[in-house]
């Protein structure tokens, strides 16, 4: 049943080897889903155990496709987690202007934000944590940085200045 699962399966993803998803395996996994479901009483089953299954090798995929150069038909799901990963660490390192609870965030176009208004190019927006991190994800958003990180930038510049001056 594990060869069934898109890109490899749990067995296989669990000794590393990861195949580049295409539609072949989303179209296998369809087909082994109607065979099994033909019978009744046990499509529910055969529903819960290859998600569970899939969402382990999705698990690991995620985790250790997202920072290599791959080129899967699946690449936007892992860019969209790699960019993920990285607001949240940014948030957790405290390099993120905070807004209450959320953080402020800078519109790359304009957009609706969902239960809000419209936001347009450049515009700051306070957004609560996960809101901003999923328009983050989908590359809508930059983060506001803190004083911190723009100190570190300034001082790097003028550090290099100095060496060019002496």
């Amino acid at each position: 049943m594990s060869e069934h699962i898109p890109a490899g399966g749990p067995y296989r993803t669990a000794i590393g080897l990861h195949e580049s998803l295409s539609m072949e395996h989303v179209r296998a996994a369809r087909e082994t889903l109607s065979y099994y479901c033909r019978t009744p009483g046990f499509c529910g089953e055969y529903q819960r155990i290859i998600l569970e299954a899939s969402m382990l090798a999705a698990k690991a995929r995620l985790e250790e496709l997202s920072y290599k150069r791959y080129t899967g038909m699946d690449q936007g799901v892992l860019e969209a987690y790699r960019r993920l990963a990285e607001f949240y660490g940014l948030y957790l390192s405290g390099l993120l202007v905070p807004s209450g609870e959320g953080v402020l965030v800078k519109a790359r176009g304009g957009f609706h934000v969902p239960g809000s208004a419209v936001a347009a190019q450049g515009d700051i927006l306070a957004l609560p944590l996960g809101q901003a991190a999923s328009l983050y994800a989908a590359g809508l958003v930059e983060p506001v940085r803190s004083i911190a990180d723009k100190l570190k930038t300034w001082w790097e510049t003028l550090g290099g200045l100095g060496e060019r001056i002496e």
